[in-house]
């Protein structure tokens, strides 16, 4: 999900790439992330949250001139929270990450 800024550094990427007569652009976005926490009783609570605003985003890269030619996503892990069940039953784990999609556009 990106940030103000980065979402500007992506379409300044966009602007460069496009005046400086490139074929292709790839950018990678993440569009869903996913986090939680340990609970006292060892449960795995994770909680995933999604932008939908990846649609606006990618209409103002086409905007300068590029067309969506594909993507693809896949998910990062970026770490693990673990915690003991109560009664000895082994350990409740929580995972954490992004999804990133990754867009290939082709200039028109």
């Amino acid at each position: 999900m990106p940030t103000a800024d980065e979402a500007s550094r992506l379409l300044g990427l966009a602007h460069h790439t496009y005046e400086r007569g490139d074929d292709l652009l790839q950018i990678a976005v993440d569009v869903s992330l996913l986090t939680g926490e340990k609970s006292s009783f060892g449960s795995a609570g994770n909680t995933a949250t999604h932008d939908e605003s990846i649609g606006y985003f990618l209409g103002e890269v086409e905007k300068i001139g590029w067309r969506l030619e594909s993507s693809a996503f896949t998910f990062v892990e970026s770490g693990a929270t673990t915690s003991a069940r109560m009664w000895g039953t082994g350990e409740g784990v929580v995972n954490h990450g992004a999804v990133v999609g990754y867009y290939v556009f082709r200039r028109v």
